[in-house]
């Protein structure tokens, strides 16, 4: 399904990816894990195209997609959720949810609406709080909504960069007795 080969990309003069391949298969769930600065991100923005590889080639289902603009990327089948989450300001869960719509723009009214019944029902705190503006959910919500933005879409390839991020362990409290 996704093959990268020998990926180098920079940042101006800093050449963070250094000949780094990869290939993932339909179905596979795969884990990027390292130490901060060693270009887990850096990977997935390449992936998504908002970063385009100085060399080497990135290729989904055989088709090359180095260097494609991210919106093409997305409509090709790849949502990525960003560390940062880009909630939008001044919109509610649902409509920052009904953006996502946008990754499959010939899908019918029915099947987004099918689309955001079954994003509901698998995040029922977002369904609790589809009118609440999204900037003003905790940080775990917030995560959730950024990663339901882009399920709504369909994506046939999903990149979370920071998936725990803004999630708290709560702690139990016992009691001495």
């Amino acid at each position: 399904m996704l093959e990268l080969r020998d990926i180098h990309t920079h940042y101006g003069l800093s050449h963070v990816l250094q000949g780094v391949s990869l290939h993932v298969n339909a179905g596979e769930v795969v884990g990027l894990f390292g130490r901060n600065g060693v270009g887990k991100t850096t990977v997935m923005k390449t992936i998504a195209g908002w970063v385009a590889p100085s060399r080497g080639t990135v290729q989904l289902e055989g088709q090359a997609i180095g260097g494609v603009p991210p919106e093409r990327i997305c409509r090709r089948g790849i949502g990525f959720v960003p560390e940062d989450r880009r909630i939008f300001p001044g919109l509610t869960v649902q409509e920052n949810l009904v953006l996502g719509f946008m990754q499959q723009p010939g899908r019918s009214r029915g099947e987004d609406r099918r689309s955001l019944d079954a994003i509901y029902t698998r995040f029922p705190r977002l369904s609790e709080r589809r009118g609440q503006m999204g900037t003003t959910l905790s940080g775990g919500e917030q995560q959730m909504l950024a990663m339901a933005r882009v399920l709504v879409g369909a994506p046939r390839l999903l990149l979370i960069d920071e998936p725990t991020e803004g999630w708290r362990r709560r702690s139990s409290t016992r009691s001495s007795g």
